[in-house]
């Protein structure tokens, strides 16, 4: 009967709840996807949602609420400070509240089950579930890896062993190979522990030669994802613990395992071929690509701290106040994933001091109990004290690996973390003989659990609208998706979710976005005057409650463009500016809502930024429009003396130099200055444009694409025949009718120049839905088609050199916006 009442007490129904919502998110392939889909995010939601209700009944029943101990309590209160804090004074209140409900579901499973572990037979219970639930995520991980990715390309023979493609690391289950990565971290100890204690007479699914299969296998899973942040992390952390195990006299004669563990971290690492890439760049110097990535990402988290240090800018800030904090020199780097890649940063950005203190406190006190072991760890049970030290190594591991990651909004890291945070926690208490505190009188437990559930139902009442409108949203979304399309379905329910969600900045951008794509589609004037009109009252809702999104003022942009709003336009395209200066188009636009304007200076020197941003589009055939042809002169030249002056003033060995360099003759080649040009163009690159300006000029080193249109520029009789070979159907007949009447002297390059036809090309917002924490949601273009010249294009693909990250370059350009800026009287981005 006792035994009975202890049991219930604990609230094992709601315990079994918690671990079922766990194994679920853990298991479930997408999940971190699917989360944040309908009805998924319901059932996410009373996974975060069931440990509150455990602790409550917990500390109801028992009457008290045993601490963690030795300092961990001071983590947890320091997060909830912030928490308090932050959601009040955050600029975006609801979504701080809506990811605190999760944050606090995560923090609250930690005391109850810390206070059930206390026993060893318990521990024991926990390590093989917990290990059981690796074990089956390392078997689908690696079961639809070969299924998803591996198999399907090698049937199709276009399986290429890349590390640095994102489509051959294995993410699954979660969707991505971070967190794979993550998880392993802290599983596979676990799997290393069962497999060296395993019972020699054990039933198979508890021998030594199941849990060794599976940690072999485990490895394998990490090594597929191809971390390199897990590379160093297990290196980084076997090689103390390895020091520190052999230290102990009970574990010296276990040397060849350890032995053998770090020579296989050592392996794991040095065979991960990123890490390798990455240690020999920054050995060179170089800074370029994922390096360069994290840099721009942890700058980006300190701005967002500093702006709000005492509250932080509130959790599920990140991603709507993102673009505002990111350097303005980081060109291309990290500009459409809006996340910050670190535990630490997240922490500082969103819960500001409060959030920062609590994990500094916690790595200090890792590393405290870890230095003085002998304290603890000696008193402990043989079973006890090999948990410990497995629980050591994984969560030094996850803590190195955390500096280049923010993972804990992930339901099955987070559930793996939490509950070896409580199994340390207990085992600390334990080895020093802490004993659990006195029961308090129910006139002073009531009232608190009563307070709770109040929480809890205030808490349920908020989030029903919210729950209702991503349903609602989920069935319009999936009413877009029909063929033929219910416009009025769609509209209908997209308006009601928002009606339910006034603070939801995702529902009037999907509105808006949608209602102007379908006014682009629309022939009819009267029409489409409506659906713009409706389109910018929704985007403008949009822009109020997210300014700091780009994309919603680029397509405000173009809309009032559309309206003949000229100033308003010009407005939205200086923020969208601000707030990224590498979104194509929008120094076009900007210049042309001048232009129509009459400030034509002005106009003249944002034309010149959208070559200077984008030296292709000097190429382009919208320059011969009635509207920028009699400027196009003037900016062409101006683009090409800013390159010239660039490459005078920038570091001579750097790789902006370089490029600055080349821009300027390919320019001055366009123009017909191959005196100018021919020095700073690359001796690869030089045939094939000396041949385009004098097609009598005979070579031998030319790409076969660009011969042949070389023999159909000088024999007009075979043309159709030869140029069928590089372009098909409305393609090659808009060339063969824009050349048809040209001499085969005439130097292509003036038809290139004066009569090429073009190709459209319009960009796909992708990852936008998901980046707002929506999976569901039509994939946005802009509405900006950019035109390019198609047989140059296709002739000459890679005529344009690449700039990603040059950081040299996008400061000196950046003083040039600026100076516009200034004189258009706009205010700074932030």
């Amino acid at each position: 009967m006792a035994a009975e009442r202890a049991i219930r007490q604990e609230g094992v129904l709601l315990a079994l709840l918690t671990a079922a919502g766990y194994v679920l998110f853990t298991l479930l392939p997408n999940s971190h996807s699917l989360m944040t889909t309908w009805p998924w995010i319901l059932l996410w939601q009373a996974a975060v949602g069931a440990p509150l209700l455990w602790l409550l009944y917990f500390f109801a029943y028992q009457r008290r609420l045993p601490p963690l101990g030795n300092g961990a309590d001071g983590v947890v209160g320091l997060l909830l400070v912030g928490l308090v804090v932050s959601i009040p004074f955050s600029r975006f209140p609801q979504q701080a509240l809506w990811y605190s409900w999760a944050a606090l579901g995560e923090l609250a499973v930690l005391y109850p089950l810390s206070s059930w572990l206390r026993t060893p037979e318990r521990r024991r219970r926990c390590l093989y579930f917990q290990g059981y639930v690796v074990a089956a995520l390392i078997v689908l991980s690696a079961g639809l890896w070969l299924g998803r990715q591996i198999l399907p390309s090698l049937w199709q023979g276009t399986l290429v062993f890349d590390p640095n493609g994102l489509e051959f690391r294995n993410g699954e289950p979660f969707g991505h190979q971070n967190y794979l990565a993550g998880y392993l971290l802290l599983g596979l100890p676990l799997l290393a522990l069962l497999t060296w204690t395993a019972p020699p007479q054990a039933s198979w699914w508890r021998s030594r030669p199941f849990w060794l299969g599976l940690l072999l296998l485990g490895l394998v899973d990490l090594y597929t994802t191809f971390s390199r942040g897990a590379a160093l992390s297990v290196l980084i952390t076997a090689i103390p613990l390895a020091w520190l195990g052999l230290k102990g006299s009970r574990w010296r004669r276990s040397w060849p395992w350890i032995a053998l563990a770090l020579g296989s971290a050592a392996v794991l690492a040095i065979a991960n071929a990123r890490l390798r890439q990455t240690v020999l760049s920054l050995w060179r110097g170089e800074a370029a690509g994922e390096m360069a990535y994290r840099w721009i990402t942890h700058l980006t988290a300190w701005e967002m701290g500093k702006a709000h240090p005492w509250t932080g800018q509130g959790l599920g800030s990140v991603p709507l106040l993102y673009q505002a904090y990111r350097p303005d020199w980081a060109g291309e780097e990290a500009a459409w994933i809006y996340q910050l890649h670190s535990t630490p940063g997240q922490l500082w950005a969103e819960l500001g001091v409060w959030g920062i203190g609590a994990w500094l406190l916690a790595i200090g006190l890792l590393g405290y109990w870890t230095l003085r072991y002998r304290r603890w760890l000696v008193p402990l049970a043989t079973e006890d004290q090999q948990l410990a030290f497995t629980l050591l190594g994984a969560l030094w591991a996850y803590g190195l690996f955390s500096l280049s990651d923010f993972q804990v909004d992930n339901v099955g890291i987070a559930g793996l973390l939490a509950t070896e945070v409580a199994l340390l926690a207990a085992l600390l208490r334990t080895g020093q003989g802490q004993a659990p505190q006195g029961r308090l009188l129910p006139r002073y437990t009531l009232p608190l659990v009563a307070l709770g559930l109040v929480g809890l139902i205030a808490m349920g009442v908020w989030l029903a609208p919210i729950h209702r409108a991503r349903a609602l949203s989920s069935e319009g979304f999936w009413a877009l998706a029909m063929r033929p399309v219910q416009w009025q379905r769609f509209t209908e329910f997209l308006f009601r979710a928002q009606e339910l969600v006034p603070w939801e900045p995702f529902y009037p951008l999907q509105l808006g976005w949608n209602y102007g794509h379908r006014g682009f589609q629309t022939a009819n004037p009267s029409a489409q005057a409506n659906l713009f009109q409706t389109a910018v009252a929704e985007l403008e809702k949009a822009a109020k409650r997210a300014p700091a999104l780009e994309f919603v003022h680029t397509c405000l942009g173009w809309l009032y463009w559309q309206q003949r709003r000229w100033s308003l336009a010009a407005s939205h395209f200086a923020q969208a500016i601000e707030l990224d200066g590498r979104q194509p188009g929008n120094f076009l636009g900007l210049g042309l809502s001048l232009l129509v304007q009459g400030k034509e200076s002005q106009a003249v020197d944002a034309l010149t930024l959208e070559i200077l941003t984008f030296p292709h589009v000097s190429t382009s055939p919208f320059w011969r429009s009635p509207l920028l042809a009699p400027h196009y002169p003037k900016v062409l030249e101006q683009a090409k003396q800013r390159y010239a002056a660039l490459e005078q003033t920038l570091a001579p060995h750097r790789a902006a130099a370089s490029y600055a360099r080349q821009v300027h003759g390919l320019l001055a080649w366009w123009q017909g200055d191959w005196s100018t040009a021919a020095p700073r163009l690359p001796q690869t690159l030089q045939p094939a444009l000396l041949a385009l300006q004098n097609p009598t000029a005979g070579t031998d080193s030319l790409p076969q694409s660009l011969q042949q249109f070389l023999d159909g520029w000088r024999q007009p009789a075979k043309r159709a025949e030869l140029w069928a070979r590089l372009w098909q159907g409305e393609q090659l007949t808009a060339i063969l009718r824009s050349s048809k009447d040209i001499s085969p002297t005439t130097p292509p390059l003036a038809w290139l120049r004066s009569q090429a036809p073009a190709t459209a090309i319009q960009f796909e917002r992708v990852g936008f839905n998901l980046n707002m924490r929506h999976a569901f949601g039509s994939v946005p273009v802009d509405f900006y088609r950019e035109l390019r010249n198609l047989p140059l294009t296709t002739l000459l693909p890679d005529l344009w050199p690449s700039r990603v990250f040059l950081p040299e370059l996008e400061k000196a350009l950046l003083e040039d916006r600026q100076q516009l800026f200034r004189s258009l009287a706009l205010p700074p981005k932030k």
